[in-house]
């Protein structure tokens, strides 16, 4: 990770000259999934949907490469036969390379990174019944011991319209095993459709 980090560093320095930085909003949805494995049996969640919103910067030091990190918050979690939903809302921060082509007034672009994620809030709904996943009572006495610290990685697509508009789709699969307990692993995985707007 530090050489692939340090060779686009390079590069950005070396096309300095020609760098161009702008920095923009975008608003989306998500449809996300959580990803189970426990004594050698897997399982997936049914999807939930949820919403995403946040900043990006957009570094381009050339005419067909940019860095894009982002700042958003994100909405995922899944649902599970028995009407249990787990709803995640986490601060993430992508780091994509993006790659472009097409004119001024239509661009097509094409991104991917890694994310870092820290899920800051929680709720397990159960019916009309919801409670805080990182209360510790529920969190040690369910045995659930859900972590704060996602991570993983993403790619996505997109188009930029008259040098401002931009319309994108990715998806994020979560690297991290976000719960502690003993013998279990439990990941995110992403789905998401945004609109933004470069200044």
């Amino acid at each position: 990770m530090k050489k692939v980090l340090l060779i686009i560093l390079g590069i950005a320095l070396t096309y300095g000259v020609d760098a161009q930085l702008r920095y923009g909003v975008k608003l989306g949805g998500t449809l996300s999934s959580l990803y189970m494995k426990a004594e050698g049996e897997s399982d997936s969640s049914d999807p939930k949907i949820g919403i995403k919103a946040g900043g990006i910067l957009e570094y381009s030091f050339s005419p067909y490469f940019a860095l894009q990190p982002e700042l958003l918050y994100i909405n995922n979690g899944g649902k599970f036969e028995d009407d249990l939903l787990f709803n995640l809302h986490s601060l993430q921060l992508p780091v994509n390379v993006k790659y472009k082509m097409g004119t001024e007034k239509l661009k097509f672009y094409v991104t991917a990174g890694p994310y870092l994620g820290y899920i800051f809030a929680a709720r397990l709904k159960n019916g009309p019944v919801s409670i805080d996943a990182f209360d510790e009572e529920v969190n040690t006495g369910t045995g659930l011991e859900l972590k704060h610290l996602d991570f993983g990685v993403g790619a996505g697509f997109g188009i930029k319209i008259a040098g401002k508009y931009i319309v994108g789709t990715g998806y994020q699969y979560g690297l991290a095993n976000i719960t502690g307990a003993e013998g279990v692993t439990v990941k995110t995985g992403t789905f998401n459709l945004s609109i933004g707007y470069l200044f």
